[in-house]
């Protein structure tokens, strides 16, 4: 007792909330959490909230729970996923979006996406329950929310949540049309008001006492909000607590309000709604920006199992409508609604990730992440039995988002909660604590009471005032539409009353319609007892005549056997008979085919004998031809190699005597030079004195050398017009010669090329390699010697000039020479170099890039030619001019030229040393070159004797080996007498001597005889007959009555009655041909009316074309019923319903069968 009473006093010490908890001095204004149905209406904001999401457990009871807490764990469910797919909206329809959502009717559970051509199959899911665009808001809450309404008010914590893309329909299906039409929800109505009205229903219906509280929290940014707060306090904050067995999330700070009745649960909802953050996107004008948890939590009081004790349950229902995911890029969102989707975004991603570690078991599960899987932590693996509403758009634009949204919803499927019913307290202990709690609170309002008044500071009391004055003038508003609104209610009432007078008179119509009804009943019921009369008569009359067909069906059945028995003897006796004569041709042909067989044999297998032996001929004539060929083709191109080896052999020892001569030429070319430059020293002293000399006499003598030179620069000028014109047309008679050289080169190539089509890829290389070293070695004389020319054109143009031009013309000469042998060489290998007509090509294309350089070459130096000869006549024209002024400045010079020729004949002293030097490294670098060449020329050549040693080799070898494999064919010729020959003449031998036997007649074989015998068996005429004759004498004074009856026909109204019978008699032969399928099912139709039906008046009697026929072979493929108990069992027809047994009949009078009216 102890503990409990510590146990009240914190209980009670709890229950204080608001601003009574934070201040002493302003009494407490809070009531007991349990208020019944009819109590007042007050708001609340208790500290302590309980185990769910929102905290709704009553603070002066959380201990007290802990005594009655169940120690045996929940069964594990899973959550249940509901898929809710939307119609397309507007925009989708502009956008002309397909439709790739499929589901199985307005209630399924599977929904198909279509993923379009290329994809390998569509994708399939299946849910616990998938609701199509047809499905309306009534559909979804009568087969998702009911469930779950009954086990909230069962004790159970219930948490459904909508998840989705923006613009799915989220908000929608939770709260919709929220307004009421005299107390009625619309047809728009989401599941939030449609779960008021079904629950304060559900607790008016059990007349029990209750108390119903919500609370309506906002997740925006990731910060809490209340929405029902008239004032905003201080954040909300969540924490866990564990005081209880079973950790749990609670709310510190949330408001709860008390509500009678739905109405007001509805109106706290649309007052929340309206400061809900809202914003437009591209993708829905109205788009929710954050998470909303809206709670109902119902307290019902019942009575314990002995009956002695009240205790109170509590169940909750939470109700989440989450922000929708989005792509910025299609919802166009911006800056802050940017940051807005960036965070809704986050929370549900991070929701995602709690769902695949529940899913996949993980040891952690990040539910402190996000405040909204804080929030949700108990209904998401937690001690909640969950709902989820996955929403999602059918159009092809939103695909991507789809799949999302179901593969989360798919993946939720797997989570695993454990529900457990929440804990009933006793009604007496809470009874107590809320005694103890309003005795406290009295003494704190006394206490407050009895102090002299409060002080207030000035702006206290001026805001006092305001508030004040603020709410009398909301008060005169309010006042002026309560007018309003009871105007409008007297309104309301008169239509009420009318709609009242209109119901009842809609009442006493229904009153009269049902009198009318319960007479057509009596009068029914007796037409039900004539009826069963009747049908008891008509069972009696069907029994004897069943027995009179059964008989007249047996005697049918043996004559058809009969007769047919008979038919197939004879049918077997003629088939026998022409079976005989076949036999007999086809001897005759036999034996005649026999005797042109052995003709054939015998001429083909000659005709194969002497074919051998011609063949045999032929093929030793072949192959000795082939043989002396092959021998003289073998002697030829070896004698040919042999030469082409000598000959290779000659050019080397000519090229290295080229090389020889080119090398002491080269050293005598440098000799010649060191004496040139040695000439110009010793004309340097002679230059020096005679120059002096030179000088004293100029200065005597200017005016004539100014004539003298005006002369000589005439003469010059016209020598040198000479000299350009002699060195273009030199220039240009070599280019043509170089043109004409290589044409004739390029056509000799083309002969060469079609000779050497057999040259070997070595052969080639090595050739272009030669070719290549030797006009890189000229390419690289040419350009030394240029240079060098170059160099000494400033002192001694013309003895360098002549120096060079006749060691390029010797250069070129014995490079020709080389070039010329190693063509020859070429030439003697053009029967076996098998690959070189393509390098000849690739030659070819390159010496048509070198004639059109050596063109270019040509206008370019014609063009310089030009140039120079300009700028000489240029230089000519302006000495001309300065000539004159020479004369005066000569004096002076030649003072100054005595000083300055010391000085320039030391330079050229200096000069004259390194040209001597330049030659010498000259000479090298030529000898270095022709080594180089000359090394390059024997390897070549050494490359090819090599190649032609090996091809000598293989031309040899190709002849033994040609000689061995025709011996060995001329062998092979031999056997072919004795493998062929005698095979055929044994096989015609045999052929000529084989007999075939011929067939003895004994004349014992019977005779054809003609046998004659009955055909038609008498039968009853058919039933329309008997029936016409029966009509015709019979005289009705009252047209016949409907009646039903029954046929064995289909339920194919599109069937068109069998033909009716013009005969009643027919060959068994024709029958068996006709005979009909037979059906089995039996309905009821009407024969008095027209359609058709496919009713047969005939049914009941022996149909020879329908019926009776196939009784001659049923035996074995019948499916008509048999009828036992007799010595034959006899098949009946199954037509009409006298044929049913009279179990079957009976069965169909039974009491549930409802007979038509008869007229």
């Amino acid at each position: 007792m102890s503990s409990r009473r510590e146990l009240t006093r914190t209980a009670s010490s709890n229950l204080r909330t608001g601003a009574a908890a934070r201040s002493s001095v302003r009494p407490g204004t809070r009531t007991s959490n349990l208020r019944y149905q009819h109590g007042p209406s007050q708001t609340q904001r208790p500290a302590s909230p309980a185990e769910s999401v929102a905290s709704v457990a009553t603070n002066a009871t959380k201990r007290k729970e802990r005594e009655y807490d169940f120690d045996t764990p929940g069964q594990e469910t899973n959550i249940n996923v509901v898929v809710r797919c939307r119609g397309r909206n507007d925009r989708e329809v502009k956008e002309n979006s397909a439709v790739v959502v499929q589901a199985d009717g307005a209630k399924g559970k599977n929904v198909e996406l279509k993923l379009g051509p290329n994809a390998l199959s569509n994708k399939t899911y299946n849910f616990d329950r998938v609701f199509s665009a047809a499905a309306d808001q009534t559909m979804v809450f009568d087969d998702t929310v009911k469930p779950i309404l009954d086990e909230m008010l069962a004790g159970f914590n219930c948490t459904i949540f909508a998840y989705g893309q923006t613009g799915t329909g989220k908000t929608y299906t939770m709260s919709g049309d929220m307004t009421e039409t005299l107390g009625l929800l619309s047809d728009n109505a989401g599941i939030i008001p449609r779960a008021l009205h079904a629950l304060f229903n559900k607790l008016e219906v059990d007349d029990t006492e209750s108390c119903v509280k919500c609370s309506f929290i906002e997740l925006y940014n990731e910060e809490l909000r209340d929405l029902i707060a008239v004032e905003d306090g201080p954040k909300l904050k969540i924490f866990d607590d564990t005081s209880r067995r079973h950790a749990t999330t609670v709310v510190q700070g949330m408001e709860e309000r008390h509500i009678r009745n739905a109405g007001e649960g509805i109106k706290v909802l649309q007052d929340g709604s309206l400061k809900r953050q809202v914003a437009a996107t591209k993708c829905n004008d109205l788009s929710s920006r954050s998470h909303t948890v809206f709670t109902v939590t119902a307290y019902v009081r019942k009575k314990g199992e002995d009956g002695s004790d009240d205790y109170v349950s509590a169940g909750k229902l939470n109700l989440v409508d989450l922000a929708g995911s989005e792509n910025i890029q299609r919802s166009g969102a911006e800056n802050k609604r940017a940051a807005e989707a960036g965070l809704i975004n986050k929370s549900l991603l991070t929701l995602g990730r709690v769902i695949n570690a529940l899913v996949d078991k993980g040891q952690h599960i990040p539910y402190r992440e996000s405040k909204l899987t804080r929030l949700l932590q108990d209904s998401l693996g937690g001690q909640t039995k969950t709902c989820i509403i996955a929403t999602i758009s059918p159009a092809k634009s939103n695909l991507e988002e789809t799949i999302s949204t179901l593969d989360y919803a798919f993946r939720a499927k797997n989570i695993r909660n454990k529900p457990q019913m929440n804990a009933m307290i006793n009604k007496r202990m809470l009874l107590r604590d809320f005694a103890t709690e309003i005795e406290r609170l009295k003494s704190e309002l006394i206490t407050t009471r009895q102090r002299n008044g409060v002080y207030l500071s000035n702006e206290s009391y001026e805001e006092m005032t305001a508030q004040s004055e603020s709410r009398r003038i909301v008060m005169e508003e309010q006042a002026a539409k309560m007018e309003t609104l009871e105007g409008n209610l007297k309104n309301k009432v008169q239509e009420l009353f009318a709609l009242t007078s209109s119901f009842m008179g809609l009442r006493k119509d229904h009153e009269g319609t049902k009198a009318e009804l319960d007479e057509t009943q009596e009068v029914l019921e007796q037409t039900e007892v004539v009826l069963q009369a009747t049908r008891r008569s008509l069972a009696e009359e069907t029994h004897l005549r069943k027995a009179h067909q059964e008989t007249e069906e047996k005697l049918a059945e043996v004559g058809g056997e009969l007769i047919a028995t008979l038919q197939k003897t004879v049918h077997d006796v003629d088939g026998l008979r022409a079976k005989n004569k076949r036999k007999s041709e086809l001897q005759s042909i036999n034996r005649s085919a026999w005797g042109t067989a052995q003709a054939e044999v015998s001429e083909v297998t000659n005709l194969v004998e002497q074919r051998v032996l011609s063949f045999q001929e032929k093929q030793r004539e072949n192959i000795s031809g082939i043989s002396e060929r092959m021998n003289a083709f073998v002697s030829e191109e070896l004698g040919k190699l042999s030469s082409t080896q000598q000959f290779l052999d000659e050019q080397l020892d000519s090229f290295a005597e080229s090389r020889k001569q080119l090398l002491e030429q080269n050293e005598k070319s440098k000799d010649e030079m060191d004496d040139v430059l040695e000439e110009i020293k010793v004309v340097r002293d002679t230059v020096k004195q005679q120059v002096g000399e030179s000088l004293h006499a100029i200065a005597g003598a200017a005016e004539r050398i100014a004539a003298d030179v005006l002369s000589e620069l005439d003469t010059f000028h016209s020598q040198l017009h000479t000299s350009y014109s002699s060195l273009g047309k030199e220039f240009k008679s070599m280019f043509e010669e170089l043109v004409k050289h290589i044409t004739e080169q390029r056509s000799e190539s083309d002969k060469l090329r079609q000779q050497l089509e057999s040259a070997t890829n070595n052969v080639i290389e090595e050739n272009e390699t030669t070719s290549a070293q030797m006009q890189r070695v000229l390419d690289e004389e040419r350009k030394q010697a240029a240079l060098d020319r170059q160099n000494l054109l400033t002192q001694i143009a013309s003895l360098i000039n002549a120096q060079a031009t006749t060691q390029e013309t010797r250069l070129a000469e014995k490079t020709a020479q080389l070039q010329k042998k190693v063509l020859a060489t070429n030439v003697t290998l053009q029967d076996t170099v098998t690959q070189y007509s393509e390098d000849m090509s690739a030659w070819d294309t390159k010496e048509s890039h070198f004639l059109v350089d050596v063109a270019k070459s040509r206008d370019a130096m014609k063009k310089k030619l030009k140039d120079d000869w300009t700028v000489a006549e240029e230089h000519s024209t302006a000495i001309q001019a300065t000539t004159k002024s020479v004369h005066a400045e000569t004096v002076r010079v030649v003072d100054e030229q005595l000083k300055d020729l010391d000085v320039q004949m030391e330079a050229l002293d200096d000069f004259v040393t390194r040209a001597r030097s330049e030659n010498a490294s000259h000479h090298e670098r030529h000898n270095e070159s022709m080594q180089g060449l000359s090394s390059t020329v024997e390897k070549s050549f050494g490359n090819i004797s090599s190649h032609f040693k090996t091809t000598f080799d293989r031309v040899k070898d190709l002849g033994e080996e040609m000689e061995t494999e025709t011996e060995e064919m001329q062998q092979g010729l031999d056997p072919l007498t004795q493998q062929l020959s005698k095979p055929l003449t044994a096989l015609r031998e045999d052929i000529e001597t084989t007999t075939i036997q011929e067939y003895r007649p004994t004349g014992e074989t019977p005779m054809k005889v003609q046998y004659r015998y009955p055909t038609d068996l008498p039968r009853t005429e058919a039933h329309e007959a008997l029936l016409a004759e029966l009509s015709d004498s019979a005289t009705p004074t009252k047209p016949a009555p409907e009646a039903m009856v029954f046929s064995d026909t289909e339920n194919d109204t599109s069937r068109s009655p069998p033909p009716a019978r013009t005969s009643t008699r027919m060959s068994a032969l024709s029958m068996i041909s006709e005979m009909p399928p037979f059906n089995m099912s039996l309905r009821e139709v009407n024969p008095n009316t027209t359609g058709n039906h496919g009713f047969d008046p005939a049914a009941s009697i022996m149909s020879i074309n329908e019926n009776t026929a196939p009784l001659l072979f049923s035996k074995r493929t019948s499916t008509r019923p048999v009828v036992k108990g007799r010595k034959h069992a006899s098949l009946l027809p199954i037509e009409g319903r006298e044929n049913l047994p009279p179990s079957s009949f009976s069965s169909s009078l039974g009491p549930r069968r409802k007979s038509p009216r008869l007229n």
